[in-house]
This record gives C-alpha cells, structure tokens and sequence, in this order.
C-alpha cells in the first residue's frame, strides 16, 4: 500500500500542491521583472518560476511568503520524485539498466530540493552568494530527468506487460528536455532584450508542465502495470 500511495497517489497530489502553491505565489509576488524593476505583480511572460523563489525581487521588496510557497512546492515535487523512482526500481525486468533510471531520477529529485533551498537574493544588497548553487540545481533537474527519461522509455517498451503508448509519452519529454536546454543554454541571453526574455520564460513554464504531466501519467501507467501483475 506504501509503494501504490508513492507510485499512483502522491504524482496527483504532489502536481496539486504545485499549483496551488505557484498561483498562490505568483498572486502575492511583489513585483519586478528583469527588464522592469516598476512591473506590479507577477507578469506569466516576463517572470521565471525560480524568480517566486526570491528573497528580495527585481523591485527591491521583501518576497518571503512567495518564496515559502514556491520553495515548498519545489520540495514536495522533489519528495514525490525520489520516492516514486525508488518505489519503481525492482519493477523493470532489466535490472542494471532500472537501477541507472532511478539513481538519474533520484538526482532530479535532489536538484528540485536543491533550488529550493539555494534562493536568490536578485534584488537586494547582500550579495548573492547562492546564485551558482542555485543555477547547478536548476541545470541537474533537467539533465538528469532528460537522461532518466531516455532510460525509463526503454524499460517501458522493453518489458513485457507494460502499454508502449506511455513510453511514447516519456520520450516525447525527453525531446522536449532537450529542446529547452537547448533553448536554455544556446537561445539569446535573457538580459539581453525583452523578447529573449519571453521565450525563455514561456519556454521554461512549457517543459515544467510537461514534466509534471508526463510524471502523473507515468504514475497511471505503473499503477496499471501493477494491477495486471496481481
């Protein structure tokens, strides 16, 4: 009953809470964006997820009951994660190759935790000694679910039992992963003008979802998986 709670129920729950705590998050964010420190609120389209997580904001002004929020929303995700991958380890009939899913998969887990509890300071006088902390965090979650999704959509179509149209859908994400570090990493610089600053935001707001619907929907079909096994 543990493993179904982690394996099925908490990937719903935990995708709930993450709502909730961001719209939240987002509805008392004080203010600023990178290019307008006067913006009022949060802008979807002008502000990244990470900048509910900030300590002072672009504008200057205290954003401590954001930043809770968001952070704990990072948090519950990332519990979620590494417990659901660690449930699923023994579920696979290629063991060595589950074994490498789930530790890529843990580690994205480990990285959510970790930009929560790596906040920027962007706005305020107290330099930002976290910064870099924050940003090696916020790469690992998503090269680490990319190579974790690579390896689960083997195992998925790999074992006997398991409906290949959830295989589908993970690889689809590790395509999409790979666009956005691509984008992330190789698109114009964010700083640079506003509508480098759009993109990669809309493009960040686009895979986070992905991921978390591509998670809830991998949690469907393990649930099913084990059904059948029973």
């Amino acid at each position: 009953m543990k493993s179904k709670f982690w394996i099925v129920d908490m990937p719903k729950y935990s995708i709930m809470i993450f709502c909730i705590l961001n719209a939240l998050a987002m509805f008392l964010y004080p203010g600023g964006s990178i290019h307008n420190k006067e913006q009022i609120g949060y802008t979807f389209s002008n502000n990244f997820f990470s900048d509910l997580g900030t300590l002072v904001t672009y504008s200057g002004l205290d954003n401590l009951t954001s930043a809770i929020l968001f952070n704990i929303s990072l948090c519950v995700c990332g519990l979620t994660f590494i417990m659901l991958f660690l449930k699923v380890r023994n579920l696979f009939e290629m063991k060595l190759l589950s074994s490498i899913a789930t530790l890529f998969g843990v580690l994205g887990g480990f990285s959510f935790i970790g930009v929560a509890f790596t906040p920027a300071n962007i706005g305020g006088d107290i330099p930002d000694l976290l910064l870099d902390a924050h940003i090696f965090f916020a790469h690992g979650i998503f090269r680490c679910l990319l190579l974790a999704s690579v390896l689960y959509t083997i195992l998925m179509y790999k074992t006997k039992g398991f409906d290949n149209k959830y295989a589908y859908g993970f690889i689809s994400l590790a395509i999409a992963v790979f666009i956005y570090i691509m984008i992330s990493e190789l698109g114009p610089d964010p700083r640079s003008h506003p509508g480098a600053l759009t993109l990669q935001v809309i493009s960040q707001k686009v895979i986070a979802f992905w991921l978390l619907l591509s998670i809830y929907l991998y949690s469907i079909g393990l649930g099913r998986y084990i059904y059948n096994k029973i």
